[in-house]
């Protein structure tokens, strides 16, 4: 039986996948492999009306309702160059699990009572145990902030992880 080999782009070997959907061809292009184990995206993204589109994709052209839709697609190819298994499920599945988490732990704490940045902590904790990829980037798409503001919160529940200790037992 032979494995999959991840995909991966070289210094002298771009990597390119493509999708289409809808009258439109999406391609993602890596022109260099990180070397890191974090998820990262595609150096050049070409979003384009395809040969066999309608007229009325023709004449709308490329929307923002386009943009949107293609967005899910770059998701998979990026899961796909990573060698994610069932991309665009997987993720789902992983956003679905961070949403349920969240709301799980925030009413175990009471609804006004401070810990937020505790909740983001015991979730990327655990997601990070199961070793997930890239459990920033999987928080940062689920609850729509950036990178840097999740690192700022997670930074503030360490810090008082450090000063008082657990405040509570995390829910497994």
């Amino acid at each position: 039986m032979s494995q999959k080999q991840p995909l991966h782009a070289g210094p002298d070997r771009p990597l390119e996948l493509s999708r289409r959907d809808d009258g439109f061809a999406v391609t993602a292009r890596w022109n260099s492999d990180t070397g890191s184990d974090e998820i990262n995206g595609p150096d050049e993204v070409v979003i384009r009306i395809s040969d066999e589109a309608t007229p009325e994709v023709r004449r709308h052209g490329i929307t923002s309702s386009v943009l949107h839709r293609t967005g899910r697609q770059v998701d998979d190819m990026v899961a796909e160059f990573h060698d994610m298994p069932s991309a665009g499920a997987y993720q789902v599945m992983v956003g679905r699990y961070i949403e349920g988490r969240l709301a799980e732990l925030a009413q175990a704490r009471g609804a006004t009572a401070d810990g937020f940045e505790a909740d983001l902590l015991a979730v990327y904790e655990d997601l990070a145990s199961r070793r997930h990829a890239d459990p920033l980037g999987a928080l940062a798409t689920t609850t729509g902030r950036t990178r840097a503001a999740l690192g700022r919160l997670l930074d503030v529940a360490r810090h008082r992880n450090d000063q008082e200790g657990p405040s509570r037992e995390h829910l497994a």
